[in-house]
């Protein structure tokens, strides 16, 4: 069964390895650590882990052995019209389709092996599991890191109750690091928000543009200001780290805005929604959480990030 999973693996370009089920535990208990020494901030953990704390989590993902599978992504390019011209937005890795790509892993995985596993999906700490396999090495910037494939990687987590060779304890926290980033300091200088520091490897979330893109609110100024335009997220240290040299692919999408309906999505006074089907359609064509639109028009962060990415570039 474990060159079955790797010939899966391999036959799709994708990245594997496996654990016990401990190292589902230990990651769990890390961030919990982390929270309670005060290393993570308390107003970025409600936001995003709070969940972390739900025992039924913990519980529905206690495993016999832990897979982890990292599927390469490419960021996706949005055109919208808008002030005369055609401007260029990006989806980066990962948010295009995101809940599809579990679901069709689970699928084919349980397919290519004749169900002989019994997998399901577990809802975990993703990159922190990945890393206590030896699946990924976190980098300073909090991304991690899946050789070949570098940062550009959608991490799925699996259960089965089947007992695999190779099965066993994942690496302490020490060694879940990428050994790069003791010498180098591009992620740091390239983060437009401070959030990368020298003062500690873990990223000080709280201060990272992606999580004020992805929350309400206002965003920060450097958000408009991004070499790479993001609709969601940001890419800034992940395109200026040397291990990731070169393994960003961009794909475009087929929908194009047009001058009407990036109006209609930004709200301008005096503009209307049109026709509702064909908008609609567009925006759940971008498959992207973060991005939905209803009677009303899009969702809250949509317009803002939207508006801002706009309003600079005109």
């Amino acid at each position: 069964m474990e060159k079955a999973l790797r010939d899966w693996a391999s036959e799709r370009g994708y990245g594997i390895a496996w654990s016990g089920g401990e190292a589902v535990r230990d990651a769990f208990a890390r961030l919990e650590r982390l929270k309670i020494e005060g290393a993570i901030d308390s107003g970025f953990y409600g936001n995003f882990l709070s969940w972390l704390g739900d025992a039924g989590i913990l519980a529905k993902a206690e495993t016999r052995t832990a897979i982890g599978v990292a599927v390469p992504r490419p960021a996706h390019v949005v055109a919208f019209e808008y002030a005369g011209r055609s401007h260029d937005l990006i989806i980066p890795p990962t948010y295009h389709r995101y809940t599809h790509v579990f679901e069709d892993v689970l699928a084919d995985l349980n397919a290519f092996t004749g169900n002989r596993l019994s997998l399901r999906l577990i809802k975990a700490p993703l990159k922190t599991l990945a890393a206590f396999i030896g699946l990924a090495r976190y980098g300073k910037n909090n991304v991690v890191y899946v050789r070949p494939f570098g940062s550009y990687v959608q991490l799925v987590a699996l259960a089965t109750e089947a007992v695999l060779d190779g099965t066993g304890s994942g690496p302490e926290p020490p060694l879940i690091e990428l050994q790069e980033c003791r010498t180098c300091r591009a992620c740091e200088r390239a983060c437009p928000s401070g959030a990368i520091g020298r003062d500690r490897f873990l990223l000080h979330g709280e201060r990272c543009l992606t999580g004020f893109s992805e929350s309400d609110g206002e965003l920060p100024e450097a958000y408009a200001a991004l070499r790479t335009r993001c609709l969601i997220g940001c890419l800034a240290c992940q395109e200026k780290c040397p291990v990731n040299k070169r393994l960003l692919r961009f794909e475009r999408l087929p929908r194009r805005f047009t001058t009407t309906e990036t109006a209609a999505l930004l709200g301008e006074p005096g503009t209307l929604l049109p026709p509702a089907a064909p908008l609609v359609e567009k925006v759940k064509a971008l498959d992207c959480i973060e991005m939905t639109i209803s009677e009303a028009g899009p969702n809250p962060i949509f317009r803002r990030n939207l508006r801002a990415l706009l309003a600079k570039a005109a």
